[in-house]
């Protein structure tokens, strides 16, 4: 494990650091795998069996709504991604987690996070981290479903660091961002070519 590097961007992020022990403690009991895209995860009534720290890929999160499937969390190189209830609290899940792209990851299972973070102070400190940044992400993201316009939301999005624009199919960030497929198109049409990043 030469470079992890969701590991160290979110560690930079928070000015967090870990021993030399502790960090050999992660690469002996993360594992390392490339994932094809359209591989599916988590299913619709599966338990969440794995943390994952994303090296290189895109994957997305969705539930259904009727025959409507509706994109709850799109995430890519150096992001954290699980079925958040159902792994931490063991539960079924209530949403499906697949790959987007051929993805290379670092997983951990349930159980060897759990009994990590009850043996080291250190990698218990390592999971608040990840619960902090969890819920700093889905405020900042309540804060642009309540604040902004559909058209603002879409601007917002699309010129985001974070963004996956142009790297997913269109509908699945209209979903996201709580809209149809005719209205991001229409929207993207009105900012103009000019207005957004080209995200190549």
């Amino acid at each position: 494990m030469e470079s992890f590097k969701p590991l160290q961007n979110m560690l930079e992020a928070s000015n967090f650091s870990l021993t030399p022990s502790v960090m050999k403690r992660i690469q002996e009991n993360f594992r390392s795998f490339m994932i094809p895209k359209g591989r599916v995860l988590v299913d619709l009534g599966q338990v969440s069996p794995s943390l994952y720290f994303i090296q290189k890929g895109v994957m997305r999160t969705y539930y259904l709504r009727g025959a409507e499937d509706i994109t709850s969390l799109l995430v890519s190189d150096g992001d954290v991604v699980c079925i958040a209830e159902s792994f931490f609290l063991q539960k079924l899940s209530r949403e499906v987690l697949e790959t987007l792209e051929d993805t290379t990851v670092y997983s951990i299972s349930y159980d060897v996070y759990r009994r990590l973070i009850e043996e080291d102070v250190q990698m218990a400190g390592l999971a608040v981290k990840l619960l902090e940044q969890h819920l700093v992400n889905f405020t900042d993201k309540v804060k642009v479903f309540k604040y902004l316009s559909v058209e603002q939301r879409i601007e917002y999005y699309i010129n985001h660091p974070s963004s996956v624009f142009r790297r997913v199919p269109d509908h699945y960030i209209a979903t996201y961002l709580g809209t149809t497929g005719a209205t991001f198109s229409r929207c993207l049409k009105a900012i103009g070519p000019e207005r957004y990043k080209q995200v190549h």
